[in-house]
């Protein structure tokens, strides 16, 4: 598994999650929002880790998802953006979905 973490975000999550009473069950999240044509977005969330969900960790900070969600975590990207005091989460090559239809390039001419 593939995650790319910024030492910022790491922190930030590493904090978020100690501040909770039941810290030892809990995990993050990587929750894909959209799935459509467009790039896709992501939430982050603290949950507690359920049987039967994948779980691993980066930078210590450890992450959890339901099994089909297994290939959006993998190669994910989550920074800390100090000056808006957000998380930044992106997929630089998020996986490619069959609901997708490939540019229609039939009788098109390039010029």
């Amino acid at each position: 598994m593939n995650i790319h973490i910024s030492q910022m975000a790491a922190a930030r999550l590493t904090a978020l999650l100690m501040q909770e009473p039941d810290a030892d069950r809990l995990a993050i999240r990587v929750v894909p929002l959209t799935s459509g044509c467009s790039t896709p977005s992501f939430a982050l969330e603290m949950t507690e880790v359920q049987p039967g969900m994948f779980q691993t960790k980066a930078s210590e900070v450890p992450f959890t998802c339901l099994p089909h969600e297994k290939t959006w975590l993998d190669g994910i990207v989550i920074d800390w953006q100090k000056e808006t005091n957000t998380f930044s989460v992106f997929h630089p090559h998020p996986p490619f979905t069959s609901a997708c239809p490939t540019p229609r390039t039939e009788g098109v001419s390039e010029k």
